[in-house]
């Protein structure tokens, strides 16, 4: 077990009403990385400490041979890349991975008409329950949202997730 996160890190960090701090960890700068219960605190280096909530966390992966982890976080239109280096997995590592999978509620995947790829659509909401649920398309490589039978198969695989989700189409 390594030193406790700082109270001044506590305090610093831009935390939502209510949200409980649940692991940190100091990466190989001396930088603390802190998770909570509804996010991932980012500090980069840079003025401020990135609030990521674990629902926009599209990929985090540990590389253990070179002892970084990875974010992939959906940000706009953009999806940015974060690494930090740490001395060892340690509890942040686990936590993430526990945070992003409970933050999936639900997902469709659907073909494309002529067998040329699946779109998937996935449901997210904050792992603490709270705030609304967010879609997400993945395509499959080579597939484009422009194309006709590519449009159609992303409106069943929402109405899927829709209705297994409780939610009434006409509120959208």
């Amino acid at each position: 077990m390594g030193p406790s996160l700082p109270r001044q890190v506590r305090r610093d960090i831009a935390r939502e009403y209510g949200e409980r701090v649940l692991a940190s960890q100091r990466d190989t700068q001396g930088r603390w990385q802190v998770g909570t219960d509804a996010a991932l605190h980012l500090d980069t280096g840079d003025e401020r400490t990135r609030h990521v909530p674990w629902e926009t966390v599209e990929t985090l992966t540990w590389d253990a041979d070179a002892s970084t982890i990875s974010v992939m976080v959906a940000d706009g239109l953009e999806v940015v890349r974060t690494v930090l280096a740490f001395d060892g997995p340690g509890r942040l590592v686990d936590l993430a991975r526990e945070r992003v999978d409970a933050s999936f509620v639900a997902r469709a995947h659907e073909k494309v008409e002529g067998g040329r790829g699946t779109v998937t659509v996935v449901a997210r909401r904050s792992p603490t329950r709270t705030g609304p649920v967010s879609f997400s398309y993945v395509l499959d490589r080579g597939l484009s949202s422009d194309d006709p039978a590519v449009r159609e198969a992303t409106a069943k695989a929402l109405a899927m997730v829709r209705a297994d989700l409780g939610l009434d189409e006409a509120l959208s």
